[in-house]
């Protein structure tokens, strides 16, 4: 089948748009025409009703019937009024202008569709006394329509004829010009580059065959150029490929692992070090994603997504990273948004540290701190144990020389049990932190130990006057944990806080979420990420710089009667409970004791566990 010429798709391009234009344009016409008619016959329709209505008040109020046939006959008598009815109250006819002897009866608008029914209701007051009946023919309202689509169709035929007669004329112009502009194109294809068009007018026509010949010298100037251009980009892809190997060797060896997700959390590559930590090869993981590869650690994958999804970078988390094989791996890991070119996001870059020295290295040092704190326990357990000793010495050998003094005697029984019981407290306490602690876990509420904690010293704070404030969060939940032992620890806080606040005091104790300050970040975390953070502030003195370094230490006390255990009891039983505690305080202002619990605890190596008695 032939193809049509670009003449006949003109032409007939013109004739369909012409077409489109004005059924478009009749069809806007005629249903505007077709509103304003229907719209002038419901206006007159509804000025008649109304009007008969207005008339008919006053006749149905004096039961008038006359006067309502009257007013029925003159309204009926306007043009195009087919009928004019007034109902009473009860909905029977009061006067028919057509039919008067169905007066009295139920009035039904007629069903046929030649005539439109249009209906006022008489009101006296806010009660309907009858309601007026006007029905109008249909018959010239149709016939109007009918003649504006008749007038709307011819005129659209005459347009379609008369555009079809210009389209023609100017589809010959243009169609010679076209073709010759198509054989020089077919021309330059086949590679004949030199080509040239006359143009022959100065139009839009001209200016084509014009702009055809700058073309063609164009086209001959730039395959010269592309063909230089050839030879430099392969010059330049030759560095790139030796620039692509220079950087895949950094890569390689980078001591940190490097893992890097596209942006659908898709793996796209491995560098040797990530593999020998994860135990994978890049080219097996590429194109799985991260929560596939990292599922023995799910963390790694959750912050890639997070990143991912917030583009906010996250620096220096320390996981566990567990390993294809089951082993596992201590590391420290990061994650920052991967920008390509214009700051065009392309997925996510995480770091992988490994900190299996590291943690070699600290638990050396832990190991110092621990025999430098034995050494420092041990001076302050003889400097406590010192003084009880002394008077027990002192007691024992004066007892067989002055054993038979009575006054001596009673003072023997006063000194020796205190002084002993003071030995037997603190070797308790001690024993309470040296030795592992078995902890019996139950659902716990933070807020209820510590009104425990104020019931103990209700009589000192009524004493002192100290006004208690508690800012308890209404949504702070129960953690698991050991009651006494939590108890034990916030006694001991309550305690502290008091003694050092003087008469006329405030004691704040709060409860709260640990990260309520995030809510994405705590929606995000998982159960055993999340915490409570409680906190015990006091109006003292506050702590001196000097003493911050030691306010955990045993046996550090700035009181004449402590034993410096209290705090110290404290932070173990934080500890126990997989929790943190710190301070802050200004001197002369006050001090603030944080303590953090996680909901469900992870207690440190030598905690004991023991399930709760049933």
């Amino acid at each position: 089948m032939r193809p049509a010429s670009l003449r006949a798709k003109f032409l007939w391009g013109t004739v369909l748009v012409l077409a489109l234009m004005m059924g478009a344009v009749a069809v806007v016409v005629d249903q505007r025409q077709h509103a304003t008619i229907v719209g002038e016959v419901e206006q007159r329709g509804t000025v008649l009703a109304r009007s008969l209505a207005a008339m008919s008040y006053g006749p149905l109020l004096l039961y008038n019937f006359t006067a309502l046939e009257q007013n029925v006959a003159r309204v009926a008598a306007e043009t195009d009024v087919v009928y004019a009815v007034v109902l009473a109250a009860d909905g029977r006819i009061a006067a028919h202008s057509r039919q008067p002897e169905r007066v009295g009866e139920v009035f039904a608008p007629p069903p046929d569709h030649s005539t439109r029914d249009f209906a006022v209701p008489v009101l006296v007051g806010r009660q309907q006394w009858g309601t007026a009946h006007v029905g109008l023919s249909r018959q010239r309202m149709d016939a109007e329509i009918l003649k504006t689509r008749i007038e709307l169709g011819a005129l659209t035929l005459a347009i379609l004829l008369l555009g079809g007669g210009a389209a023609a004329v100017v589809a010959r112009r243009i169609a010679r010009p076209v073709r010759e502009l198509a054989e020089g194109a077919a021309a330059i294809a086949r590679g004949e580059l030199i080509q040239r068009i006359e143009p022959s007018t100065s139009d839009e026509i001209g200016r084509l065959a014009a702009a055809f010949n700058h073309m063609a010298v164009q086209l001959f100037q730039q395959r010269t150029d592309l063909q230089e251009a050839h030879t430099e980009l392969r010059r330049q892809f030759e560095e790139l490929a030796d620039l692509k190997s220079y950087a895949d060797s950094i890569l390689g060896s980078m001591p940190n692992g490097i893992v890097t997700v596209d942006l659908d959390g898709r793996v796209v590559t491995l560098n040797p070090a990530a593999e020998l930590l994860t135990g994978y090869f890049g080219g097996e993981v590429a194109g799985r994603y991260c929560t596939e590869v990292f599922a023995h650690t799910p963390e790694i994958s959750d912050l890639l997504m997070e990143t991912l999804a917030s583009r906010a970078p996250i620096a220096n988390l320390a996981l566990t990273l567990r390993r294809r094989n089951g082993g596992s791996v201590p590391i420290e890991f990061s994650s920052t948004p991967l920008k390509g070119g214009e700051g065009k996001d392309l997925g996510v870059i995480g770091v992988l540290r490994d900190l299996t020295l590291v943690r070699r290295l600290e638990s050396d040092l832990r190991r110092s701190d621990r025999l430098a704190a034995l050494g420092s326990l041990a001076a302050g357990l003889a400097h406590e144990i010192k003084n009880p000793l002394t008077s027990l010495v002192t007691f024992s050998r004066h007892l067989e020389r002055r054993f038979d003094d009575v006054q001596f005697r009673r003072k023997f029984q006063s000194v020796v049990p205190r002084e002993l019981e003071r030995i037997n407290v603190i070797v308790e306490r001690l024993l309470e932190l040296a030795r592992p602690t078995r902890l019996s876990f139950t659902l716990v509420r933070p807020p209820d130990l510590l009104e425990r904690a104020l019931e103990l010293y209700a009589n000192q704070l009524e004493t002192k006057q100290i006004e208690v404030r508690r800012e308890y969060a209404r949504d702070v939940p129960p953690i698991q944990a050991d009651p006494e032992a939590l108890y034990r620890a916030f006694v001991n806080l309550v305690a502290n806080a008091l003694d050092a606040m003087s008469p006329g005091g405030r004691l704040t104790l709060r409860a709260r979420w640990a990260d309520g300050h995030d809510a994405l970040l705590a929606a995000r975390r998982r159960a055993a990420d999340r915490g409570v953070r409680v906190e015990v502030e006091d109006t003292g003195c506050g702590i001196a710089p000097a003493a911050r370094e030691q306010i955990f230490h045993p046996f550090y006390t700035t009181r004449e009667s402590g034993t410096g255990l209290g705090l110290a009891i404290a932070h173990k039983v934080v500890q126990d409970h997989g929790g943190t505690i710190s301070f802050r305080s200004t001197e002369g202002r006050g001090t603030t004791f944080t303590v953090l619990l996680p909901l469900i605890p992870d207690p440190p190596a030598g905690a004991e566990l023991e399930a709760p008695e049933p």
